[in-house]
């Protein structure tokens, strides 16, 4: 008996004389925000030299050097810094000075030279409050619980006195 009344009542829906053709509708949807956070990490570089290091030479066969594209040569620069690296079991190399060239009798051998200082990063942590407002003032341009007003934006205010 309960079968039947739920099927009656299913069919006791009436058609629609006259059905929709298009029909709009609207909703507001809220999607909570997600985001991850992270702690920021800071570290330090250790000098793994007093003064600047000279790396190489190092040799890159070429077709020519009119032949050899800008992109080329700074590969082969990023190539011979990351020799360097492995070399001086650095992690980084600071302030490298290139030195490139190709020799008259030897036209197909790019030979690459490097100096700079190498470093090892330290002491990972956690960036403290004071170190990440440090970021501030060092990158203005980051935004920080500290900014510095650098001027390079003209005020409104300012253009208008003139």
């Amino acid at each position: 008996m309960i079968a039947a009344l739920g099927s009656s009542a299913a069919f006791a829906q009436k058609k629609e004389a006259n059905p929709k053709a298009w029909e709009e509708a609207q909703a507001r949807k809220v999607v909570p925000e997600i985001r991850t956070f992270v702690t920021p990490q800071i570290c330090d570089m250790q000098m793994l030299s007093k003064s600047r290091e000279t790396f190489g030479p190092y040799y890159f066969e070429i077709k020519s050097i009119e032949q050899t594209f800008n992109f080329e040569l700074w590969n082969y620069q990023n190539r011979a810094l990351y020799r360097a690296v492995q070399e001086s079991d650095a992690d980084a190399i600071i302030e490298p000075l290139f030195n490139s060239y190709v020799y008259e009798k030897d036209s197909k051998t790019l030979v690459v030279e490097l100096s700079g200082y190498p470093v090892r990063y330290t002491n990972f942590r956690p960036a403290t409050k004071g170190e990440v407002d440090m970021i501030g003032v060092v990158y203005p341009d980051v935004r920080t619980s500290v900014s510095i007003d650098t001027g390079a934006e003209a005020k409104p205010e300012a253009a208008k006195t003139k």
